[in-house]
């Protein structure tokens, strides 16, 4: 992956609060060497990033794993992982990188740093 992609990144036009996975709250995202990420609202997590004709495609995978929950006296493993997979925009290659939270409300994540 390019540097350009690493570093830090801000929350826009989060207040929108019924998107059920997005941050509503201000967020930093902090994309790492070795496909490693943090950030307040998920935590630490890896993202992957593909490239293709169709643009620039980024997965985060973020959670702790399993956790054992006793149902009726059975054990069962129920996952907390999570992931979610956007895409990154930069306009004619002008300006920050953004990566798309929700296009039609404008919500987004702009690199700052």
């Amino acid at each position: 992956m390019g540097k350009t992609l690493l570093g830090k990144y801000v929350n826009r036009n989060f207040e929108n609060d019924f998107i059920g996975t997005n941050p509503h709250v201000a967020d930093t995202l902090i994309l790492k060497k070795d496909n490693q990420f943090e950030s307040p609202y998920y935590g630490k997590g890896k993202y992957n990033i593909t490239y293709s004709l169709d643009g620039t495609k980024i997965e985060l995978s973020y959670g702790e794993g399993q956790t054992n929950i006793n149902i009726n006296e059975n054990q069962i493993n129920i996952s907390n992982e999570e992931s979610f997979e956007t895409y990154i925009n930069r306009i004619w290659f002008l300006g920050n990188p953004r990566i798309m939270l929700f296009e039609d409300l404008d919500q987004y994540y702009e690199k700052i740093d």
